[in-house]
């Protein structure tokens, strides 16, 4: 994001928090109730320029107690409680709540919602006990919360404040003041357990112009029904971040997803594995790249509405039609040591029909100082990567965009334990008798979109 982009974001934001904060005091005025006057608020948004989603609290840096003092002689611990359960099951935990004050404090434990969370609780689900309390100066006093989660619960994430103190801010500005002494926030995970499991939740490849591709999508029912799937390309392509969609940035692509074909079975069956054939047919005059995502519509309730998609990046091999030049000077007479080297990434993991050859290589000629063309010997040819042993965990994480320098798994989770390898390095020497002067180095590469070389002048016994 540019810095102007920033500036607008910044004004844009300040400007709701404004209109919220006044929207909250006009709607509070003339009303008999216990939530306090909310004042003006110096909002200083930091975070947005992390690229991090945040609530507008957490993005302004507000504590209650800032503008509050008086309630900072209240304290409640723990400040947060994370639950992740399932529809049908229940939780307990218990808060200590200290008077830090020289009078009583009068406690009334009651839940907050908290506006633009994903889901909103219903307040019949969270039990507090005792109900209320006169808490004495110095004394502290353990409140039981119960939570219990109904059958028909809806997945998702819920959030609330369990608020303790007497007076407290409510509506919109609870979020404004995520830790407004007298309350501890609940953030509850509603979910169940997936069934089905992506053995292949990316397909990374290096494509030629015009030809033909074959790829295999596993999937693996460990459940004990069969899980209805519906594959389709996804228009309005974009890059998956884990599990959420981000916009490509109107970067034009290679080809369109009328370009990519898709065979697959209505269902995956119980404790078996099933294959989603995916046909990539490359325009032959296709350039550049083309990331999109094919959502695989489970009909899985473990699977939420980010889930259940597979990354699809393929990049279009360039091919020159002419060589690399670059000058040297020889100082004196000697051998000339050339080494040219190039990393690819796992490409072509999930191909299917055969595994295609895309190992670099290349073309190395020079010429002296007179012009005239000199072959160069190739004497040794080098590979070298980094592996990691994984276990069978699954389903594979997604992985960021693919032209990261990133491993890539070498097998499946349905093959027990596997590889996992990062980018191979192609190393090719050659030497040539050398005489001083200007010389020419002409480097044509093959199957790779990057190489490094480097020439060393030198005895022919070094």
């Amino acid at each position: 994001m540019s810095r102007l982009d920033m500036k607008r974001l910044r004004i844009i934001t300040c400007g709701l928090l404004i209109l919220s904060v006044l929207s909250i005091a006009c709607a509070g005025a003339g009303i008999d109730n216990k939530a306090l006057p909310v004042k003006a608020l110096p909002v200083e948004i930091e975070a947005a320029e992390t690229g991090i989603a945040v609530s507008a609290g957490a993005r302004s840096g507000i504590y209650g107690g800032d503008y509050y003092p008086e309630f900072e002689k209240i304290s409640v611990n723990p400040a947060y409680q994370d639950l992740e359960l399932n529809p049908g099951d229940s939780k307990n935990f218990t808060v200590t709540v200290e008077n830090n004050d020289n009078k009583n404090i009068a406690l009334n434990p009651r839940i907050i919602i908290i506006p633009y969370t994903e889901k909103y609780i219903n307040e019949s689900w969270v039990s507090i006990s005792p109900s209320a309390k006169d808490l004495k100066p110095g004394e502290k006093k353990e409140f039981k919360v119960e939570v219990n989660v109904p059958e028909d619960a809806g997945l998702g994430n819920y959030a609330v404040l369990i608020a303790f103190a007497e007076k407290i801010l409510e509506g919109d500005a609870a979020d404004y003041y995520p830790n407004f002494p007298g309350t501890m926030q609940l953030n509850l995970r509603v979910w169940i357990p997936p069934n089905v499991q992506i053995l292949t939740p990316y397909v990374n490849d290096l494509v030629e112009a015009g030809e033909t591709c074959s790829y295999e999508i596993k999937l693996r029912n460990t459940g004990k029904k069969d899980v209805a799937i519906s594959p389709e390309l996804m228009e309005g392509r974009g890059i998956m971040y884990y599990d959420s969609i981000v916009p490509n940035g109107g970067m034009a692509y290679a080809f369109g997803n009328d370009a990519i074909s898709i065979e697959s079975p209505e269902k995956v069956k119980a404790g078996q594995t099933a294959i989603v054939k995916m046909t990539l047919k490359v325009p032959a005059d296709a350039k550049g790249s083309y990331t999109g995502t094919l959502d695989l519509n489970i009909d899985d309730p473990g699977i939420n509405e980010y889930g259940g998609k597979v990354l699809l990046n393929f990049r279009i091999l360039t091919i020159p039609g002419e060589p690399y030049e670059t000058s040297f000077k020889i100082a004196d007479n000697g051998t000339i040591n050339i080494e040219v080297s190039a990393y690819q990434y796992g490409y072509g993991l999930y191909a299917a029909g055969g595994k295609r050859d895309l190992t670099p290589s290349f073309e190395v000629s020079l010429k002296d100082p007179s012009g005239k063309e000199v072959t160069p010997s190739l004497v040794s040819k080098k590979y070298s990567g980094s592996v990691s042993i994984i276990d069978d965990t699954c389903p594979q994480p997604y992985l960021p965009y693919m032209s990261a320098r990133i491993g890539l798994a070498t097998k499946t989770c349905d093959q027990g334990s596997y590889y996992q390898a990062g980018a191979t390095t192609f190393v090719e020497t050659y030497t040539a008798p050398g005489t001083a002067g200007d010389w020419k180095l002409s480097i044509l590469p093959k199957n790779t979109e990057n190489f490094e070389y480097s020439i060393t002048i030198g005895d022919a016994e070094e």
